[in-house]
């Protein structure tokens, strides 16, 4: 029986794939989707990711303000350690006592080690607080993941055209971009006693953070509400069925009944978080 000694058909389709020369992004893009054939969905994914990621604003990115866990300057660390443990984050902003709208340092978990060896110790949160790193919401995404590695920084203030802070973005949060939702042992939106917690922003009142994933039977049964559950079962698919087909999701505000839902973290495909507020 005869063996073929020359490389396969896969082997040669995609030699002559590589030696295709786009000159444009949108050539580029066509010819990463045309190497379905070739490559792996996940890489395809990942290649696609990687092309989108200019064209994606920061805003589109960020964590809001109303859904960031937050310090003040002049907090007794003793005090907040009860909101440290139970947020689970590695770092948090930290605002200024007289300039409620501006973040002023940012305070890293590790920093706290030597504080936990001598807890007698009064240290404010102002002792600790590294300098921040501020973008503009308008930045692209590729830029401030560029910034972040130059500057060995894991997490960045997003501000608006008026210097006021409109959230933040952290590393992690641009590379699901490109890679997908990325699981850690303190992701816990499966669990029900995180579908929907009170939100934190002490200029807010009877209001909300609730996970897209959050079943409406669940929200309904909670907040004694009534949402119907016969076509979509979550509420973000609530809120996609109430908007319908727009080109940004983030930022999208509907009445339905005597609450009004703004989406807060969203991509061009899903919803993730939403504030809910009862009117």
């Amino acid at each position: 029986m005869h063996e073929e000694s020359g490389p396969s058909w896969g082997m040669r389709g995609l030699r002559k794939w590589l030696g295709t020369a786009p000159e444009t992004r949108d050539e580029l893009l066509k010819l990463v989707q045309d190497s379905r054939r070739f490559l792996e969905p996940d890489t395809v994914a990942m290649l696609e990711g990687v092309l989108d990621l200019p064209a994606t604003k920061i805003r589109e990115v960020m964590t809001q303000r109303p859904a960031m866990v937050s310090l003040q300057e002049d907090d007794q660390l003793i005090d907040i350690l009860p909101v440290l443990v139970e947020s689970a984050h590695s770092r948090f902003p930290v605002f200024s006592v007289e300039q409620p709208d501006n973040v002023v340092g940012i305070l890293l978990a590790k920093d706290l080690l030597p504080f936990l060896l001598n807890p007698g110790q009064s240290t404010h949160v102002h002792a600790l607080m590294r300098q921040p790193l501020f973008v503009p919401e308008s930045a692209r995404s590729d830029q401030v993941l560029r910034m972040l590695k130059n500057t060995q920084t894991h997490i960045a203030i997003v501000v608006d055209e008026y210097g006021s802070t409109a959230g933040l973005v952290t590393l992690e949060d641009i590379l699901e971009e490109i890679v997908g939702e990325i699981e850690d042992e303190h992701d816990t939106a499966d669990a029900e006693s995180d579908y929907i917690v009170p939100d934190q922003d002490p200029q807010t009142t009877n209001t909300r953070l609730v996970q897209a994933l959050t079943p409406i039977e669940y929200f309904n049964n909670m907040l004694n509400t009534n949402f119907p559950d016969d076509e979509v079962e979550t509420m973000g698919g609530l809120l996609l069925q109430e908007i319908g087909l727009v080109s940004d999701l983030q930022g999208q505000t509907v009445t339905i009944d005597q609450w009004q839902f703004t989406i807060l973290k969203a991509d061009a495909r899903s919803i993730q978080l939403i504030q809910a507020v009862r009117q």
